[in-house]
C-alpha cells in the first residue's frame, strides 16, 4: 500500500496503451459483445498486476471496474488524517550524511506525491520549503542563496539541480582537504591541521624548525638572515628617525613581470597594480617599493579596491591595493589574503582558495613558474563582454562550445535573447547510431510550420534538407505542404548522388508526385512510424535549432515576424559554419566541400547597412551609400532591405554597423501590392553587382528584369455562420474591467457602484447563494463582474461564474438549451400577422436566477463584496456562466408555460400555442427574450400578469426590436431590418458619408401579401469550383410570398452531371422544407408548392 500511487499511475500508463483504461472508470455494457470482451481482457491484465494476498481479499469483485473501486478506497486515502500525517513527516524528515541528495530529494517529492493524492494542493514552492527545512546546518549558505532568488527563478528543477552541484563541490573541497596537501613543501601554506605544531627556531605554529623560513630568509631591508624586515632593527631606528614614506617589498624583480594579469606572490607584502583604470576607488598615497632581487625601487601614487570575480562567477575584493605606475605586471600578495580570513594552497599546476569548508579555483601555474590569478577586474570584464557579446550577435546567437571551437570569444553573461528563443525541456538520451561516410547519399527532411504570421511572400512552412554526413542543411520556404514534393524533385535532380531519404509519415513524401519520383530515380524513401518524430531526430532537432536562431535575431533586430522566414534561411547559412558535436567538432561546410569556411562576412541580423549607390544611379553631389536593413546573406553578397521603398537587394559594397540599429518600426507594404510597382533594375557597368529584386522573391538571379506574372493568390470570401454574425451583432456595448472603475471620475464610479448594488440585491431577492465553509474534498469556482454601457446609456453589471472551472461529471451533467431558429421567428411573424394578433416584447431580467441547480457548487465571493470570512458561496440557483444555467432556466420556463396551457411544438421547441376558443396565442423564447402575439388584448395581458408574478420582467406595449431586429407592424404590412446594425458596421469603418450604390441588387420597397402558400425555389450550377470541381446550390422558402429561409453553400460531395448538382441541391432544399413544413402543420397552415428553375431531365 506505501507505493500505491506509484502501481496507480503505472498500471493506468498499461491500460491506455492497451486502449483499456476506460473499463477501470465504468463498468462494460452487457448488450456490447466488443465491451464485454475488452471488459474481461482487463480484469485479467489487472489480475496479474496484483499481490496474491491483495488478490486473496478480493473474491467477490468479478471486472475491473469493482477491483479498481476497491483498490481505490482502500488505498487512496484523501481524509485529513492522511494529510495530517504526511504533512508532520515532511516537516520533521532530516537529511542523512549516508543518504545522497538526489535520493534525498526523492523521498520529499515522494510524500508531495502522497499528499496530492490524498486530495492536498501543494504547489512547487511548499515542496521546495519542505526540501529547504530537512537541510543540515553545512547547507546553510546554500539556503540562504537560495531563499534570496527572485520567484522567477525558484523553480523546483532550479534547486534540485543547485542541492546536488552543493554536494559534489563540498565532497571535492573534503577531497582537497585530505588527500591533496603534500606537507610541507616551499610554496604550501599549512591547512588547519597542520597549525598545531610549534618551531623551536621561531616559536611559532604550522611547522617545525627543519622547514622553518626564518633561519634560511634574508632581511630586505638589513640583508641580514634570522629575521623579517617587519623585525628589523635597522627599519625601526629608520621610522623612528622621522621617515616619511611608507616601505614595501616583492619578490619579483622590476621590469621582469609582462602579464596582464595578476600573479601570486607569496613574498609580497602588498596587492599592488599599475593598471589605474582597475581601480574602483583610489585615494593619493605615498611610498617606496624595493624590489628583492634588485636594487630597484619603485614609487607608489596612490592606494584603493580593485572589484572584479574569479572561476564560478564569484565576486572578490581586493583592498588597499597600491598604485604603483612604474610596476611592470600586477601582484597579489598570499600575506593580505590570508589576512583576510582565507587559505591559500598551492597545488602542482593550480593553487585555490579555501574558506568555511568552501574551495575555490583561485589560478594556475605557468611554464615560467609563476602562479597566475583567474581574477578579472569589472573593468575588463565590462570591455571583454562588449567584445563577446558582438561576435555571440554576429553568429546568429550560437552555442558557447561552437564559438570556443572556432577559437572565438564566448559570452559568460545571461543573454535574454537566447532564453527567450531558445528554452526547451531537458533532451531525451540517443544511442548510437551508423552515418554515412560520404556527402549527398542519405538526405534527412522534415517540414516545419504552419507559422504565423506568413512571410510576405505568402510562406507559412519551411522544409530543411540536411546531409547525413556533413549535417550541411538546406532550406526551403513553402506555401504549401504540398509544394514540398516539386522542391525535393529539384533537389535530388541537382544532387544525383542522393540514394536514401529519412522523413516523416506525412503525405507530402510517401503519396503521389514524389514517390514516383523517388522510383523511377532508384531513391529509397525511407519514413517513420507515425507519431514517432524522435526516429527522424536529426531533422526534428535542425528545425528546432534553425527556428531558434532566426526567433532570437527577429526578437533582436526588432523586425516584423513576418521576416521569419530569412531569419530562417541566415540560420541554416551560419550553422553550416558552426562546429557540430555529432560530426566531431567540425563544420559541416568543412565537411560538404573539404575547405574552411571564412567567417569574416559574417555580421550582426537586423543592423544597419550602408550600400554603395551605382554611379549610374546617382549624381556628383548626392550620396554615395543609403542606408538599409541587413536581413541575409547570399552567395552574391548581402541581401539588404530598403526600408523606405520596401524592396530588397543584394549588394557586395556594403559597411555595417553593428553596434546600434534602426528602430525598424515600419510597416511593411503588402508584396502583392509592392511587386507589381517594382521594376528591375540593369546592373552597373562597374564590378560591383547591386541586383534589385522584388520583394516576393527569395531566388538570386541576376538576370535582366522579364515581365512577370502576379502572384496574388487566390482566395475565396470567408462565410461565417449566422449565429456568430448575430452574436457579433449584439456585443457592440461598451466593455469595462472591475478594477478599471476606480480610475474613473467620481460621478462614473457612482454609477457604476450603484449597477454593482442593484446586481447584488438582485441576487438577494432570488436567493441565489449560502454563505458556507468549503469543504476539505470540494474546490470553489471564481467568479467576475461582466460591466457593459450599454447603447441608450444604461449602466449593467451582471456577476458571471467562471463555468470554465467546473468538471463534467461534478458540477454538471448536462447542458443543452435550445433557442429559437431565424427562419421560424420570421415564419412565426408573418403568421401573426396574418392573424392581425398584437404582439409584445418581454425581457426576463436575470432569468439564468430562477433556475435551480440540482449539482452542489462552491464558488469564491464577489470582488468587491467579500466579507473576508473566508467562507464561499454555497450556490442554490443557476448564475449566469455555470455550464449548466441555461438549461436549468429552460427547464423552469417550460414547466411554468406548460401550467399555463401552452403546446410545444414538436418541430420547433422554442415556439409555443395556446388556444383559447377560436384564438391562438403564440410565445416565441431566445434565451430570456420572449416574443408574445395573439388576437384577444386581455387574454394576453392575463398572461403577461401571470408570468409577471412567477419571473421578474419587463415589457413593452408593442413590440418595436426583437433581437436586434426592428419590427414594424402596420395594418397589412410588416417590414423587418437592422438599420441600427448597419449604422455601427459604417460608423466602425469609416463609410458613413460613402456614396449608396445599386450594387448587388436594386433597392426596392416589398411589403408582406399573404397568398396561403409554402414555396421552395431550388437550383444549382455544376462543377464552378476550378480547385475541387465542386457544385454550388442555393435555395430560396418563401411563405405567403415571402422570403423566410435561403441558402447558397457548396456541396460535399462532387456532382457527376448537372442533373446530379440539382439533385443534391433539391435534397437539401426539401430537408428544410419539411421542417418548415412542420411548424406550419403545427400552426395550421397546411399550403406547399415546390418550384425549380427547370425541369430535371430524366435517368
Amino acid at each position: 500500500g506505501a507505493n500505491f500511487s506509484v502501481w496507480n499511475r503505472r498500471v493506468k500508463a498499461i491500460f491506455a496503451a492497451k486502449e483499456l483504461d476506460e473499463f477501470l472508470e465504468k463498468e462494460a455494457d452487457a448488450t456490447n459483445d466488443t465491451e464485454v470482451s475488452k471488459s474481461k481482457k482487463a480484469y485479467a491484465i489487472l489480475l496479474t498486476l496484483l499481490d496474491d494476498k491483495i488478490l486473496s481479499s478480493l473474491q467477490k469483485e468479478d471486472t475491473a471496474f469493482k477491483i479498481w473501486k476497491a483498490l481505490i478506497s482502500t488505498y487512496e486515502a484523501k481524509g485529513a488524517v492522511n494529510q495530517i500525517l504526511t504533512r508532520k513527516r515532511l516537516a520533521t524528515i532530516r537529511k542523512s550524511k549516508e543518504t545522497s541528495m538526489r535520493q534525498h530529494i526523492d523521498e520529499i517529492l515522494k510524500l508531495v506525491s502522497d499528499l496530492r493524492v490524498s486530495g492536498a494542493e501543494v504547489s512547487d514552492i511548499d515542496s521546495i520549503v519542505y526540501i529547504l527545512m530537512s537541510l543540515p546546518k553545512e547547507y546553510e549558505s546554500v539556503k540562504v542563496a537560495l531563499e534570496n532568488q527572485p520567484n522567477v527563478n525558484l523553480t523546483l528543477e532550479f534547486v534540485t539541480q543547485r542541492l546536488i552541484d552543493s554536494e559534489a563541490l563540498m565532497n571535492d573541497s573534503k577531497f582537497v582537504d585530505k588527500s591533496s596537501i603534500k606537507y610541507p613543501t616551499d610554496n604550501v601554506t599549512f591547512a588547519a591541521k597542520y597549525k598545531k605544531l610549534i618551531c623551536n627556531f621561531c616559536s611559532r605554529k604550522g611547522h617545525t624548525s627543519k622547514f622553518c623560513r626564518l633561519k634560511t630568509s634574508k632581511c630586505f631591508s638589513c640583508g641580514k638572515a634570522g629575521h623579517y624586515k617587519r623585525d628589523c632593527p635597522v627599519s625601526k631606528t629608520a621610522a623612528d628617525s622621522g621617515a616619511r614614506h611608507s616601505a614595501y617589498e616583492i619578490t619579483y624583480a622590476a621590469g621582469t613581470l609582462n602579464e596582464d594579469k595578476f600573479i601570486i606572490d607569496s613574498g609580497a607584502t602588498s596587492h599592488m597594480c599599475s593598471r589605474k583604470e582597475w581601480f574602483s576607488s583610489l585615494e593619493p598615497a605615498s611610498g617606496i617599493i624595493k624590489c628583492a632581487s634588485k636594487s630597484a625601487v619603485l614609487q607608489v601614487e596612490g592606494i584603493g579596491i580593485i572589484r572584479g570575480e574569479i572561476s564560478n562567477n564569484v565576486n572578490l575584493n581586493l583592498k588597499d591595493v597600491l598604485y604603483v605606475p612604474n610596476l611592470n605586471g600586477q601582484l597579489l600578495s598570499v600575506q593580505k589574503i590570508e589576512a583576510a580570513g582565507f587559505c591559500v594552497i598551492f597545488k602542482k599546476e593550480e593553487v585555490f582558495l579555501e574558506k568555511e569548508n568552501k574551495c575555490l579555483l583561485f589560478g594556475h601555474r605557468k611554464n615560467s613558474g609563476q602562479y597566475i590569478s583567474d581574477f578579472i577586474p569589472h573593468c575588463e570584464i565590462a570591455l571583454k563582454s562588449d567584445i563577446d557579446d558582438l561576435w555571440h550577435r554576429r553568429c546568429g546567437h550560437s552555442c558557447n562550445q561552437s564559438l570556443k571551437q572556432l577559437g572565438l570569444p564566448t559570452i559568460s553573461s545571461f543573454c535574454e535573447v537566447c532564453t527567450r528563443a531558445k528554452q526547451c525541456a531537458t533532451p531525451v538520451g540517443k544511442g548510437p547510431r551508423r552515418r554515412e561516410t560520404v556527402p549527398m547519399v542519405m538526405i534527412h527532411t522534415d517540414i516545419c510550420g504552419p507559422i504565423v504570421p506568413k512571410t510576405f511572400a505568402g510562406e507559412q512552412y519551411f522544409m530543411t534538407l540536411i546531409d547525413d554526413y556533413s549535417r550541411f542543411s538546406e532550406v526551403r520556404l513553402l506555401k504549401r505542404k504540398s509544394d514540398a514534393a516539386s522542391e525535393l524533385k529539384n533537389f535530388c535532380q541537382l544532387n544525383p548522388s542522393v540514394k536514401k531519404i529519412r522523413c516523416d509519415n506525412g503525405k507530402e513524401y510517401v503519396d503521389g508526385e514524389f514517390l514516383k519520383f523517388a522510383n523511377e530515380a532508384g531513391i529509397k524513401i525511407d519514413p517513420s512510424p507515425p507519431y514517432t518524430p524522435c526516429l527522424n531526430g536529426v531533422a526534428e532537432r535542425a528545425n528546432r535549432s534553425l527556428l531558434e536562431k532566426g526567433r532570437a535575431m527577429i526578437f533582436e533586430s526588432n523586425l516584423p515576424k513576418n521576416f521569419w522566414g530569412f531569419a530562417v534561411l541566415t540560420s541554416a547559412y551560419i550553422n553550416n559554419r558552426m562546429p557540430n558535436t555529432s560530426i566531431d567538432g567540425h563544420t559541416p561546410y568543412y565537411l560538404k566541400y573539404n575547405i574552411r569556411a571564412d567567417l569574416k562576412n559574417l555580421r550582426v541580423f537586423g543592423c544597419d547597412a550602408y550600400t554603395l549607390i551605382p554611379n549610374s544611379q546617382r549624381k556628383k553631389l548626392d550620396d554615395k551609400c543609403k542606408k538599409m536593413i541587413f536581413i541575409g546573406y547570399s552567395t552574391m553578397g548581402y541581401r539588404l532591405l530598403d526600408p523606405t521603398t520596401k524592396r530588397i537587394i543584394i549588394s557586395k559594397n556594403v559597411k555595417f554597423n553593428e553596434e546600434k540599429k534602426s528602430s525598424n518600426d515600419f510597416n511593411y507594404v503588402s508584396p502583392n501590392t509592392v511587386g507589381s510597382e517594382l521594376d528591375a533594375e540593369n546592373q552597373s557597368e562597374e564590378s560591383e553587382i547591386d541586383i534589385f529584386v522584388p520583394s516576393t522573391e527569395l531566388s538570386e538571379d541576376t538576370s535582366e528584369g522579364t515581365v512577370r506574372k502576379s502572384s496574388r493568390e487566390k482566395k475565396h470570401p470567408i462565410r461565417f455562420p449566422e449565429s456568430e454574425i448575430y452574436q457579433a451583432m449584439l456585443s457592440q456595448e461598451e466593455t469595462l474591467k472591475f478594477d478599471d472603475i476606480s480610475t474613473l471620475p467620481h460621478s462614473e464610479q457612482q454609477n457604476w457602484k450603484a449597477a454593482l448594488d442593484e446586481e447584488m440585491e438582485s441576487m438577494k431577492e432570488n436567493d441565489v447563494w449560502d454563505l458556507e465553509e468549503l469543504p476539505m474534498d470540494r474546490k470553489a469556482i471564481s467568479c467576475r463582474w461582466v460591466l457593459r454601457k450599454k447603447r441608450d446609456g444604461k449602466y449593467k453589471a451582471r456577476l458571471v461564474a467562471r463555468g470554465f472551472m467546473q468538471k463534467e461529471g461534478v458540477d454538471y451533467f448536462e447542458t443543452f438549451s435550445p433557442v429559437i431558429s431565424m427562419p421560424a421567428l420570421r415564419l412565426l411573424l408573418i403568421i401573426m400577422l396574418n392573424e392581425n394578433s398584437n404582439v409584445l416584447v418581454l425581457d426576463v431580467k436575470t432569468a439564468f436566477l430562477n433556475g435551480e441547480l440540482n449539482e452542489t457548487i462552491y464558488m469564491d465571493q464577489p470582488k468587491g463584496y467579500d466579507d473576508n470570512t473566508g467562507r464561499k458561496c454555497k450556490l442554490k440557483k443557476s448564475l449566469y456562466g455555470l455550464k449548466q444555467a441555461p438549461r436549468q432556466w429552460y427547464q423552469k420556463f417550460l414547466n411554468f408555460v406548460n401550467k399555463l396551457g401552452f403546446k410545444q411544438l414538436n418541430s420547433e421547441s422554442c415556439i409555443f400555442i395556446r388556444q383559447v376558443n377560436s384564438n391562438k396565442i403564440f410565445m416565441a423564447l431566445y434565451v430570456d427574450d420572449l416574443l408574445l402575439g395573439g388576437s384577444d388584448v386581455q387574454e394576453i395581458n392575463v398572461i403577461v400578469d401571470m408570468l409577471s408574478k412567477e419571473f421578474k420582467m419587463s415589457k413593452s406595449e408593442k413590440a418595436s426590436e426583437f433581437l436586434g431586429i426592428r419590427i414594424e407592424f402596420t395594418s397589412d404590412n410588416l417590414f423587418l431590418d437592422q438599420e441600427s446594425y448597419i449604422l455601427r458596421l459604417l460608423k466602425k469603418y469609416k463609410m458613413l458619408d460613402c456614396n449608396p450604390s445599386s450594387i448587388p441588387i436594386e433597392t426596392k420597397a416589398t411589403a408582406a401579401t399573404f397568398e396561403k402558400d409554402l414555396s421552395l425555389y431550388v437550383d444549382a450550377d455544376w462543377g464552378s469550383n476550378s480547385n475541387d470541381r465542386k457544385s454550388v446550390s442555393g435555395y430560396l422558402i418563401m411563405f405567403c410570398n415571402n422570403p423566410i429561409l435561403w441558402c447558397v453553400n457548396k456541396q460535399k460531395c462532387i456532382a457527376l452531371s448537372s442533373t446530379e448538382a440539382e439533385i443534391i441541391a433539391l435534397s437539401k432544399g426539401v430537408q428544410d422544407l419539411l421542417w418548415i413544413k412542420g411548424i406550419a402543420s403545427e400552426i395550421e397552415v397546411r399550403a406547399m408548392a415546390l418550384n425549380r428553375e427547370y425541369t430535371v431531365a430524366p435517368f
